[in-house]
């Protein structure tokens, strides 16, 4: 169900993204193997707390060890 939650994600108003929800969308990427999605996500984050770094580090982790 990753392409539907990147699909809410981009639905919801700009200003309602967070920290919470880039995590969301970012681990729903990861769980379904949807790298490309993530790295533009990721792209589009202004800023990038520890929490959202870590799991973008966890995600390519991941991919980099399959």
């Amino acid at each position: 169900m990753g392409l539907e939650a990147i699909n809410l994600y981009r639905q919801m108003p700009k200003h309602l993204y967070n920290e919470v929800t880039h995590i969301c969308v970012l681990n729903a990427c990861s769980h379904s193997g949807l790298l490309d999605e993530a790295r533009s996500i990721v792209n589009e984050i202004p800023l990038k707390t520890g929490k959202i770094i870590t799991a973008v580090v966890c995600l390519f982790d991941f991919f980099c060890l399959m």
